[in-house]
């Protein structure tokens, strides 16, 4: 990296982008068109908000799992900044609540229609992300002091951040460029808060904390300008889980001025849009299961014959247990249902009391019953020599 020459200065190849800003801008509409009923907006903000904080502090080494950091957010949900004071946190779980609540303070202070990106937010994330936890060769809220080295031989390659003494006048050069009105009327929000994020890690103004708060810089342009469908949230848990693909993507930019930055919109654009399907996903998923519960109370009340209903009640409750038990592991997965196996079934704890008092035959005859009928199926497993059991969710349209 030659600073002499430095310039907020690149270029891309927009043919192959064109596409995925088509669908993002489709299932942003998609998602801002669902009414959302308050339980599930609150989960599905707390889903989002457990993923971004997990994402952005694995990505720096936090080794806590999501569920740790899911039990530390309720900590502070429930005991606010005063949860930092308690005796014996580790740096990674200061990291966890620090993270948290700069993600915050990014959605209060960056909602639609305030005012743009400065660096005193910059700098104020900063000694948000860092506070008591990121000390060695680093100040909360104050740019570095000395020069570093970026990156590795094994993601991308390396490159110098801006030297130290120039780091304050390029961070206001960043300022400017971002909020330029070349930046806010000729490129979509989404490639601005990329080049945001790539040029903020690029610079390296901080001794630690940068990829955090690149990415809180990120999310805060998102959410300014209505990309945070839902709640709030970012690309951090994309990045993490392709985390190679993100830091080679980033190094690779920068070995020419001007930067060719295609490589890193493209990852973030893709990375983005299955971030916007991953919402419209965990929707379809609620509604499938609620409108297939409402479905059964109808096969229940609907009868077939004197003596006969469309479902009985032992069938109508043992759907209502499928409905539970396929509930899908990743609620933004586009697979709306988990798939149990046949012998996982016939162990629990439904069937074994629900048909402990006729035969076996009779069981299997209910399961064959239902679906035939097309309540649910069966798929042979390709892994195992068991059946698969899934629910199916065209029954809606037939009952």
């Amino acid at each position: 990296m030659d600073w002499e020459q430095f310039l907020f200065a690149y270029h891309y190849d927009s043919n192959g982008l064109i596409p995925t800003l088509v669908a993002i801008e489709a299932n942003k509409e998609a998602a801002l068109n669902l009414l959302l009923p308050p339980p599930w907006r609150e989960q599905l903000d707390r889903l989002n908000r457990i993923r971004a904080v997990y994402g952005t502090t694995a990505l720096e080494g936090n080794p806590l799992s999501e569920a740790e950091v899911s039990k530390q957010l309720e900590i502070l949900d429930q005991q606010g900044e005063q949860a930092l004071q308690a005796p014996k946190l580790s740096r990674e779980q200061i990291q966890i609540l620090n993270s948290s609540m700069a993600q915050a303070w990014v959605k209060n202070r960056f909602r639609p229609g305030k005012g743009p990106l400065q660096v005193s937010d910059v700098l104020e994330i900063h000694r948000m992300v860092t506070n008591l936890s990121d000390m060695k060769d680093n100040l909360p809220g104050k740019f570095r002091t000395f020069d570093v080295t970026v990156g590795s031989p094994e993601a991308g390659g390396v490159h110098k951040g801006a030297p130290h003494a120039r780091v304050p006048a390029f961070m206001n050069g960043f300022v400017d460029f971002i909020n330029s009105r070349k930046m806010m009327e000729a490129e979509h929000p989404v490639i601005r808060a990329l080049l945001a994020h790539f040029f903020l890690v690029t610079i390296h103004p901080f001794g630690d904390g940068n990829g955090r708060v690149s990415r809180l810089v990120e999310a805060a342009i998102l959410f300014q300008n209505g990309y945070n469908v839902h709640g709030f949230y970012g690309l951090s848990n994309y990045f993490y889980r392709h985390e190679l693909e993100y830091k080679t993507s980033l190094q690779r930019c920068c070995a020419q001025i001007p930067f060719d930055v295609t490589g890193i919109l493209r990852f973030g654009l893709d990375g983005f849009a299955q971030e916007l399907r991953g919402i419209n996903n965990f929707v379809k998923t609620k509604l499938n299961r609620v409108v297939y519960r409402e479905m059964l109370v109808r096969s229940f009340n609907t009868r077939i014959g004197p003596r006969r209903r469309l479902l009985n009640q032992r069938e109508c409750n043992l759907l209502q247990v499928l409905i539970t038990a396929t509930e899908p592991t990743d609620p933004f997965s586009s697979l709306s249902s988990r798939k149990i196996s046949f012998s996982e079934l016939i162990s629990s704890d439904y069937v074994k009391g629900a048909y402990r008092k006729v035969t076996r035959r009779t069981f299997h005859r209910e399961l064959a019953r239902l679906s035939q009928s097309g309540f649910i199926k069966f798929i042979r497993g390709e892994t195992v020599e068991d059946w698969i059991v899934e629910l199916d969710f065209s029954a809606i349209e037939r009952y």
